[in-house]
């Protein structure tokens, strides 16, 4: 069977990144109250790369648990309401308090271990078992992610950003929208007002310092029933030997930089840097105002 446009574009969506001509122009604002505060989970030093799957892992399924209760008091209020029936006062002043335990809207920043690791493209590469080996020699281990995008590396001296929230939540935030104008653009952002860097996006994933090479971000995210995960990386001052030694993001030729070679009298630190990109994802969404926590903290 053909597969409809629609169908096609929703099918990209979801295992990679495909920029469209249409803008995001309207402002995204929170709707609901526990929505309008963006907590940030920051967590120091070099993190394990599956402990930080973990997490991650851990507060998305809260969102998704949550997600199917909501539906289900929304259905039964539906249902009742439908057949005449008024809910007494104090059930549904109860089912409101129920919803407003929606969880935050989260990020998570983290400085990981050397690792390299494949979107949903790897699954069909059938040199991935060479590639695999050849990572192991650089002292990087592997492992395979259900985001979209290509191979990419994670490791110290790079910033990783997962954001995690209900799309629905917000006004105007498509998916493309929340790829293009959060995730990407608060990576520009930060990078002009803190370092004074231009950035350009293009036809390609990512955010590059020239109009055609020298990639300082990459971006790979999840969408699943309209709750989001992964994000960003950032190199701040990465080895580049583990960026250029391969083909990143399936894009042969291009070449990856950091904060660092580009502003080399810059001091810098992963955590500044996370905390400056939290700031600007917090503007883009409307949300003004930042509870940030100290990893350490969180049991998972």
């Amino acid at each position: 069977m053909g597969m409809s446009a629609a169908m096609m574009r929703k099918q990209l969506i979801r295992t990679g990144f495909v920029r469209f001509n249409s803008s995001c122009s309207g402002k995204f604002q929170p709707l609901i109250e526990n929505y309008k505060v963006l907590r940030h989970i920051h967590f120091p030093g070099i993190t394990p790369f599956l402990k930080g799957q973990k997490i991650q892992e851990t507060i998305v399924n809260a969102n998704l648990d949550f997600k199917d209760l909501e539906s289900k008091i929304k259905k039964q209020k539906y249902l009742l309401e439908s057949q005449g029936f008024a809910i007494p006062e104090y059930e549904d002043q109860l089912l409101k308090k129920i919803l407003d335990i929606k969880p935050s809207p989260t990020v998570l920043t983290f400085e990981f271990e050397n690792v390299y690791t494949g979107g949903k493209k790897v699954k069909k590469d059938r040199d991935i078992e060479q590639k695999m080996a050849a990572f192991e020699n650089m002292g990087c281990k592997f492992y395979q992610l259900e985001r979209g995008g290509d191979i990419t590396w994670h490791g110290q001296g790079q910033l990783v950003a997962y954001i995690i929230l209900d799309l629905k939540s917000f006004s105007n935030l498509t998916v493309k929208c929340f790829v293009d104008s959060v995730l990407l653009k608060s990576v520009q952002n930060m990078l002009q007002k803190n370092y004074d860097l231009k950035t350009y996006t293009n036809e390609n994933p990512g955010v590059w310092a020239s109009e055609k090479d020298d990639k300082i971000s990459s971006v790979g995210c999840n969408v699943s029933r309209a709750i989001t995960s992964h994000g960003i990386s950032l190199n701040v001052h990465p080895d580049l030997k583990f960026l250029n030694s391969f083909t990143m993001c399936g894009l042969p030729g291009s070449h990856a930089t950091s904060i660092q070679a580009l502003k080399p009298e810059q001091r810098l630190s992963v955590e500044d840097a996370a905390s400056q990109y939290v700031k600007e994802v917090a503007q883009a969404l409307g949300i003004s105002r930042v509870e940030k926590m100290d990893g350490k903290e969180l049991q998972v």
